[in-house]
């Protein structure tokens, strides 16, 4: 009887060493996570998205486009060997959405466009961001602490994901690298730039 009881004791004893053991393992395993999410209401769900089962750019879009951004909002995981990142870009759903032209910086995979016209090369986007997150000169060309920040995103279409993977990559790290804790959005556009033609 007794060797029965201990028995038993010990079956449960590594049974739960071994969960515990996997337990720990698996929280190893989990990799940290950053979250970059626009204005959302709460009661709308969001529909994940890996950027690695997408070919290109242009699905992202189809994928955005689809969505009934009333009731859910696309969610696309950015994942490295060490991290994941959630971005959940801005949609565009019925409502106008109002924006100035300073309030938006447009990247693309070799380079950026700030208020529409002011031209600068890709390897200039840490020094872009900084003056579009903080705008710590007060010029006129970034937002105004008040007000909006937009960062859009616009890669070719014939470019595989890697390119929209590693131009996120590229924003993201400097931004973190900066320390950057102002509040922007992501946005996820077709055409990049849209020309306005005053009549």
């Amino acid at each position: 009887m007794r060797g029965t009881f201990f028995i038993s004791i010990l079956i449960f004893l590594l049974i739960s060493c071994g969960q515990n053991n996997s337990e720990k393992n698996n929280r190893k395993n989990e990799k940290p996570e950053q979250n970059f999410f626009t204005f959302r209401l709460i009661d709308n769900k969001f529909i994940e998205f890996d950027l690695d089962t997408l070919s290109n750019f242009n699905e992202i879009i189809k994928i955005q486009n689809k969505i009934d951004c009333n009731k859910n909002y696309a969610l696309f995981k950015l994942k490295t060997d060490t991290k994941i990142y959630n971005i959940q870009p801005l949609q565009f759903c019925e409502d106008i959405f109002d924006y100035k032209l300073r309030e938006v910086v447009y990247v693309n995979t070799e380079s950026i466009t700030v208020n529409y016209e002011l031209q600068y090369p890709i390897d200039s986007l840490k020094m872009v961001l900084n003056n579009h997150l903080r705008n710590p000169n007060n010029d006129r060309n970034y937002p105004s602490p008040d007000e909006q920040r937009l960062i859009s995103i616009n890669v070719d279409n014939i470019k595989n994901i890697i390119e929209t993977k590693t131009l996120l990559l590229k924003i993201i790290t400097n931004i973190n690298e900066l320390n950057i804790k102002t509040n922007f959005s992501f946005m996820f556009e077709e055409r990049g730039i849209i020309l306005i033609i005053e009549e």
